[in-house]
């Protein structure tokens, strides 16, 4: 393995949500993240590795005897080869078929409409301005789901 560290912002997180996902007695994770199909391949070595272990031997237990699926955007997988759509799209998965796998970036055309409101704010006040919104918008989609009835639950990074 070339470069363990090639994904590490990515990795430490992860490792952080997923390990309590599963004690919580989940062991079904789907995975949605834009380049999954190249991020999975050697993801249980650069998170046992030596140099930067990011998981104990009981986690790394953990990980290995849960089923986690890794899936790319159904916007994303357009602009992948034609092995990606086969292996890993949200059509051919179980439970998630409609599933799109954007929702982490649903919210960007509407902060689109705060951009002329911020532009000439200083840095701070600017930031302030952007998390209250990002805060709203995580608040009323948090509400949301409260009333869908799920069975699984889906991770979605962008980076």
């Amino acid at each position: 393995m070339a470069d363990i560290n090639r994904y590490v912002c990515v990795d430490f997180p992860l490792v952080n949500i997923l390990i309590p996902i599963i004690k919580s007695g989940i062991h079904r994770v789907v995975i949605s993240y834009d380049v999954a199909c190249k991020y999975n391949i050697h993801f249980m070595e650069r998170i046992t590795h030596p140099a930067w272990q990011l998981v104990g031997a009981e986690e790394q237990q953990l990980i290995q005897t849960s089923k986690i699926q890794w899936l790319v955007p159904k916007f994303h997988l357009a602009a992948h080869v034609e092995g990606c759509s086969d292996n890993f799209s949200f059509n051919w998965t179980k439970d998630v078929g409609r599933t799109s796998g954007e929702s982490v970036e649903s919210n960007w055309s509407s902060l689109g409409g705060l951009a002329t409101s911020v532009r000439e704010m200083g840095f701070g006040h600017r930031r302030d301005a952007i998390n209250d919104a990002m805060g709203d918008w995580n608040w009323r989609k948090a509400i949301l789901e409260g009333k869908l009835n799920s069975t699984y639950i889906y991770l979605y990074f962008a980076l």
